[in-house]
C-alpha cells in the first residue's frame, strides 16, 4: 500500500513538472497552462477580433447601411488536432454580432429543422455554394457567416510553437459571392524545461 502511494506521488510530480506555462504572442495578455492548448482567452480574443474586423470592413458597412440583413452563423469548424470549444466560439461570435445591432438572426430552431430536412448534422459543412444557397433560402437568410480554426505546430531550439489561425467568410446567399473574408492568429510558445524531465 505504501509503495502504491509513493508511486502515485512520484508520477504526479513528474507529470506536474511537464506542464509548462504557455506565453502568448500576437498581443494576447496572460499565461495559461499547457494542459489545454486552446483556452478561454483564445476564444475571447479570436471572436472579438474577427467580429470587429468584419464590422469595420467597407463591404459590411455597405451591406448594413440601409438596414439589418438576416444572417445565419454556421458552426465554426475545428481543423486542429487540439480540442477547441467551437460551440462556445460560435456562440461568442453570434452574441457579439447581435450586440452590434447590425444584423438580424435566423431562429436556431429553424436552422436545426432545415439541417435535419437536408440530412445535415451540426458538424457537416456546406461544401459548395449551391448547397449553402439552398440552405439559406430555406431558413430565410440573406447571408451566411462561416469559418474554421486551423493550426501549424513548429519545434524550435527553445521548445514548441503553435500557430492557431481563424478564418471566416461572409457569403451572400443570393449570388454565392463572398462579401467579406478575414483571418487572425495567435501564437503560443511552450518552453522546454529539461530539468523537469
Amino acid at each position: 500500500m505504501k509503495k502504491s502511494v509513493m508511486a502515485l506521488l512520484a508520477t504526479a510530480t513528474l507529470l506536474g513538472g511537464c506542464a509548462q506555462p504557455i506565453n502568448y504572442g500576437g498581443g494576447l495578455h496572460g499565461i495559461e497552462n499547457a494542459v489545454t492548448n486552446f483556452g478561454a482567452s483564445d476564444l475571447e480574443k479570436l471572436s472579438s477580433s474577427m467580429v470587429d474586423k468584419m464590422l469595420a470592413s467597407a463591404a459590411v458597412r455597405s451591406i448594413t447601411a440601409s438596414g439589418e440583413p438576416i444572417v445565419v452563423v454556421d458552426s465554426i469548424k475545428n481543423q486542429t488536432r487540439s480540442h477547441v470549444d467551437t460551440n462556445a466560439l460560435t456562440a461568442m461570435i453570434s452574441e457579439r454580432l447581435q450586440d452590434s445591432g447590425k444584423f438580424r438572426f435566423v431562429d436556431p430552431a429553424r436552422v436545426k429543422a432545415v439541417r435535419k430536412q437536408l440530412h445535415f448534422s451540426q458538424d457537416d459543412r456546406f461544401v459548395n455554394q449551391s448547397t449553402a444557397i439552398q440552405f439559406g433560402n430555406m431558413v430565410g437568410a440573406q447571408y451566411m457567416l462561416y469559418g474554421h480554426v486551423s493550426t501549424v505546430m513548429k519545434s524550435t531550439s527553445n521548445g514548441k510553437q503553435a500557430y492557431y489561425k481563424m478564418t471566416m467568410r461572409l457569403m451572400d446567399l443570393k449570388s454565392g459571392t463572398i462579401e467579406w473574408s478575414g483571418q487572425d492568429q495567435i501564437i503560443q510558445a511552450s518552453a522546454i524545461n529539461s530539468a523537469a524531465w
